[in-house]
């Protein structure tokens, strides 16, 4: 770890000789001996207590909607009376209710040519806002479905109110490697007026075992209705390779037809909820800085519990220190000049229901949020890494390139871990930026930091425990959340959006 009576020693040297680039943002509270003092109080022991508690059998993986995330929300609820932080919606408590459909994906139904194809052996489709049935609907084949100026596989082809067919990935000679993002590919098919895509697949049966936890254990989606308004996106139905090279001939000679119920069939509506811990800023109190994880996780695996100590219990148990972290700094007259919006968040695991729900009903509002610090996923080490001092940055530049030059010179100054910048490529076909909590803020041009430590191999699986965290490693990530968080509330410049 690092010695940080030597790096307060160094603040002056480090405040002249770090900052060349008169264009960039710098660091105005920070180094600070009140900040080290208050980032001290963040211990692997206390990570290790809450996350002990949170990531037991007795919570039953924090399922979405079901008791273990219940009991969790319970427990964050407490956490947050004890550390002295007010309620984040004021009278209405610590707890925001939010509507979800249980779906079941199971009972879609698709044909070809009148011949019923298998769900999770030749086909499945994972559900939307816009779910629908089709009959006897033409299939339009469109190569890989790239759609940009100069190169379009939509020239010369009609494919309004028909189904695409596109193939997955690109093609060796395209340079453009967003294009193998399914959603861009569903954007142009949805912009010439196709009613729905399918897409060919591969590795479909490796995929299949990969989605499959997320089809036999409960799916959901927002409950779409009050102030929620969702965009219409056109189903996109996953086919395997297999089948479609049956029917590649016709297909590309446009002489298949399909019929399709997806029509995702609701059998309950439940509801769950984000905890909200709030600290009052001072003189620029209705700014909001936003720290984000989600408690949530899978529940259930061929009926063993997948606790999710990682996923996202280390994010859950590192916002659970900062808010007391926080909290103690405002209790001993040391607050934030910002105030800062503790969310621990559920429903990540069925699609972002929980920040996307906030994002659409704000208790703060979204105009005046200066920034979204989302944790998800830093107790671990990936096999991409020789040691685990290093965490992943996901977003931080894309909005503001404020919160990029803060973020790298606060972990210069104080923490020198490793921030690895692999997966915050335009091109990183992971698409993580999308896939946390993080994005519903993006979405609404809120900069964001997502800090992630990468996939290993007990992702989703019940293996993922509490005595596989490194606690060191997830200490140091917390206050390189904690330096920066603190730098942002105090700071007197608002963080400036890119041009």
């Amino acid at each position: 770890m690092k010695n940080y009576l030597v790096v307060s020693a160094c603040v002056l040297f480090v405040s002249c000789s770090i900052f060349k680039n008169k264009n960039s943002a710098k660091l105005e509270v920070l180094p600070s001996e009140v900040a080290l003092k208050y980032a001290n109080t963040i211990t692997a022991d206390d990570l290790k207590t809450h996350l002990t508690i949170i990531a037991s059998d007795e919570y039953e993986g924090r399922e979405t909607a079901m008791p273990g995330q219940k009991k969790a929300a319970a427990y964050i609820e407490n956490q947050f009376i004890s550390n002295g932080l007010l309620p984040g919606l004021g009278e209405k408590g610590y707890q925001q209710s939010f509507p979800v459909d249980l779906k079941d994906p199971s009972k879609v139904y698709l044909a070809i040519n009148d011949k019923d194809l298998t769900f999770l052996e030749d086909f499945y489709y994972l559900g939307n806002i816009s779910d629908t049935s089709y009959n006897d609907r033409e299939i339009v084949y469109v190569g890989y479905g790239v759609d940009i100026e100069g190169r379009s596989d939509y020239n010369g082809i009609d494919v309004k109110d028909k189904i695409v067919l596109v193939l997955e990935g690109l093609p060796e000679t395209e340079t453009d490697l967003s294009w193998g993002n399914w959603r861009n590919k569903v954007h142009a098919a949805t912009k010439h007026g196709a009613c729905a895509m399918i897409t060919v697949q591969k590795d479909f049966t490796e995929k299949v075992e990969q989605i499959r936890v997320f089809i036999e254990n409960p799916r959901m989606q927002l409950h779409s209705k009050g102030n929620q308004q969702y965009k219409k996106t056109i189903p996109n139905v996953y086919l395997s390779e297999e089948v479609y090279n049956l029917y590649k001939n016709e297909i590309e000679g446009g002489n298949v037809k399909l019929s399709a119920d997806l029509n995702i069939k609701t059998t309950q509506l439940l509801h769950s909820e984000n905890v909200l811990g709030f600290i009052e800023g001072s003189d620029l109190k209705e700014e909001i800085v936003v720290i984000t994880a989600h408690y949530d996780h899978i529940g259930y695996d061929n009926g063993e519990i997948c606790n999710g100590a990682d996923d996202d219990g280390s994010g859950t148990v590192t916002l659970l220190e900062l808010s007391q972290a926080f909290a103690l700094a405002k209790k001993e007259g040391n607050g934030p000049r910002r105030s800062i919006l503790f969310m621990t968040v559920s429903g990540e695991e069925k699609g972002l229901l929980g920040s996307d729900y906030y994002s659409q009903n704000p208790v703060y509002p979204l105009v005046n949020t200066v920034v979204d610090l989302n944790i998800d996923m830093i107790g671990r080490k990936d096999s991409l890494h020789n040691d685990d001092n290093y965490v992943y940055l996901i977003g931080a530049d894309r909005i503001s390139k404020d919160l990029h030059d803060i973020s790298e010179k606060v972990n210069t100054s104080l923490i020198n871990m490793k921030l690895d910048y692999t997966y915050n490529k335009e091109n990183d076909p992971n698409h993580f930026y999308y896939r946390s909590d993080h994005y519903n803020f993006a979405k609404h041009n809120i900069p964001v930091i997502f800090y992630f430590s990468g996939v290993h191999e007990d992702y989703h699986k019940p293996t993922d425990d509490v005595e596989k965290i490194l606690f060191p490693k997830l200490e140091r990530t917390a206050k390189l959340i904690f330096f920066t968080a603190w730098e942002i509330a105090n700071r007197t410049q608002r963080l400036r959006k890119n041009a």
